[in-house]
């Protein structure tokens, strides 16, 4: 088995299902532990709806999966020692990775191998490797890099986000990371 690597550029061992096969087999909707349901909208965009509230959410560009702790974390501490030290589960990995989510200052976006933005899920099916850029702009070397999955994979925890006009006519990028996925409804071809 190849090392994995993280940062874009690097060589990353490629995702094990085959291209023809992901093609074959497009999802339709994703249900989270907590029971938000995502639905692929016929433009290429998610919709997130929260079982609990009865809230749908506005639709989102792009949707990818990232990787539970027990498979990235070890990797993720040797690789970004400064930001991953101590963290010993997933409650305390995700919470390092919320905080680029809520935090001013802090952003996220998905990136290809070439640290190209990823605009919409149907850019994310056409890239080769995708990634989760972590940016912290009031300290950049708080910023890191991880690897995601193009696929909804059990386990594995949403992403997703936007960019939209606010009602001040300035742009926004909501950002959102969701709870792990457990089932994924694929179409009947």
């Amino acid at each position: 088995m190849k090392e994995t690597q993280f940062a874009p550029g690097a060589p990353v061992e490629a995702e094990k299902v085959p291209s023809a096969e992901r093609k074959e087999k497009r999802p339709t909707e994703i249900v989270t532990a907590r029971g938000s349901v995502y639905r692929y909208l016929p433009d290429g965009r998610t919709q997130r709806f929260k079982t609990k509230t009865g809230e749908l959410n506005e639709p989102q560009d792009t949707l990818v999966f990232i990787p539970p702790f027990e498979m990235i974390g070890a990797k993720a501490a040797e690789l970004y020692p400064d930001i991953f030290r101590g963290i010993e589960n997933g409650l305390q990995f995700d919470e390092v990775l919320l905080g680029y989510a809520q935090l001013h200052g802090r952003t996220m976006r998905v990136v290809d191998e070439n640290s190209s933005e990823l605009r919409g899920n149907e850019e994310v099916r056409n890239a080769g490797r995708v990634f989760v850029q972590f940016i912290d702009r009031d300290d950049p070397k708080n910023s890191f890099v991880l690897p995601v999955s193009k696929d909804p994979k059990a386990g594995y925890n949403t992403f997703d986000t936007r960019k939209f006009i606010d009602e001040d006519g300035e742009l926004k990028r909501e950002r959102h990371i969701g709870n792990k996925v457990v089932e994924v409804k694929y179409a009947e071809e």
